[in-house]
């Protein structure tokens, strides 16, 4: 914001009027000039100004509800504990006893590599 102000005076300094008092012609230029710099600096000041009061319109009518998630499944289904992760795979959840290493697989997925 201070940077647009900064630029806003820089301009006004630049091409005021009654600095052209001497030549009319340059004169009613510098005019118009700085009419279009003040209306340009108006309208990013407002903007901003109106972008920071106004909230977001929100679309008519009643929000929609979320359905409750399901607490079953964030449960592991071996052991009932809570879920540390999910099989990659599958999507079962797991729990810190399924999945010790935490690979990410459940024991039907579980590569043989692995665990011999």
């Amino acid at each position: 914001m201070e940077m647009v102000r900064a630029q806003y005076l820089r301009l006004v300094r630049q091409n005021h009027p009654d600095q052209y008092q001497g030549n009319p012609g340059a004169q009613a230029r510098h005019e118009e000039i700085m009419k279009e710099v003040t209306w340009a600096y108006r309208e990013i000041i407002e903007g901003r100004a109106r972008a920071k009061t106004v909230p977001p319109p929100r679309p008519p009518g009643p929000r929609p509800s979320r359905p409750a998630p399901n607490m079953k499944d964030l449960q592991c289904h071996a052991h009932g504990r809570w879920a540390v992760g999910f099989c990659t795979v599958c999507g079962t959840p797991l729990c810190s006893r399924c999945d010790e290493a935490l690979t990410g697989y459940c024991s039907a997925h579980r590569p043989g590599a692995f665990w011999s």
